[in-house]
Order: structure tokens, then sequence, then C-alpha cells
């Protein structure tokens, strides 16, 4: 992304790849870890009618792949904190498996989405104010990346204590 900017070449296809991708790979990973199959059934279903969408989305207009979609994020984000909170539903019953990856999951991805839906709004604003939206992303990214590697070390250890 950075060599695009640079560049001066558009990046934001890259962010739209980024966000489809995590819809994904996070949705695959719920999918795996729940255990009744009407859940899986849902998890599948539902990353495919979002994909369905967004090629609807971008077949009528190719331009919203090359910008700043936030339909694209919400859809996406929102969905997989849907499987998050079902994950959460089935954890009262079961096991605390993946507990810290799905509180980081539902954190980061509402108020990243929130974050995004609020930086459209302020493109009147002064750079300064634009950039603490980012740089308060930056933050919270970390702390999403740090509790999905706590959760990750933590299952890797109990594991490898088996």
């Amino acid at each position: 992304m950075e060599t695009f900017y640079h560049l001066r070449m558009n990046n934001l296809f890259l962010v739209n790849i980024f966000i489809i991708g995590q819809m994904i790979l996070l949705g695959l990973f719920y999918n795996s870890i729940f255990s009744l199959k009407s859940q899986k059934k849902f998890v599948l279903i539902s990353i495919l009618i979002a994909l369905l969408i967004l090629a609807v989305q971008f077949i009528m207009d190719w331009n919203q792949f090359l910008r700043f979609n936030l339909f694209e994020i919400t859809l996406t984000s929102l969905l997989v904190v849907i499987f998050a909170l079902i994950h959460f539903y089935n954890m009262l019953t079961e096991s605390k498996e993946y507990y810290f990856i799905s509180i980081a999951v539902v954190f980061y991805l509402l108020t990243s989405t929130v974050l995004f839906l609020i930086g459209n709004l302020t493109h009147n604003l002064s750079k300064e104010f634009k950039f603490l939206s980012w740089e308060l992303n930056s933050i919270l990214l970390i702390m999403y990346y740090g509790f999905i590697l706590y959760d990750w070390k933590k299952n890797l250890s109990r594991s490898s204590a088996n």
C-alpha cells in the first residue's frame, strides 16, 4: 500500500480485498469452532450472500471497489461480529475456548466500523482531527492483534501440554 501511495496510485482496492478476505477467514474460523450444523450452515450461507451482494454492487459500479466502501466495511464487519456473538452464546454452556479472540473481534470491528463511518463525515475538518481517528484506529488494531496473540499463545501452550 505504501508503494502505491508513493507512486500516487490508488491503493484502496487493497483495503477492499483485505476487508473481504478478513470476513471470509474469520467466518471460516468461526465455522470451524461451531459444533451445531445449523450454525455452520448459517455462517457459510451468510458469507455467500454477503459475497453475492458485494459482487452485484461491484458489477453495477466497478468504481466501488476502488473507493473507501463504507457499505462493504459495515456489511462484512457486522457479519463477523454476529459470528462472534454466536460463539459467545455457545460459550455459556461450553468451554471458554477462543474467548479473547472473540472479545477482540467484537470490540475492534464495532469500533473501527464506527470510526470509518465517522471518518467520512470529518472530511471537512482539520487534518489533525482526521488523523486522530486514524491514530485511534491504529491503537485499537494493535490491541486487537494483542488479544488474538494472547489467546493463540494460551491455546497453543494448552495443546502442547496435552
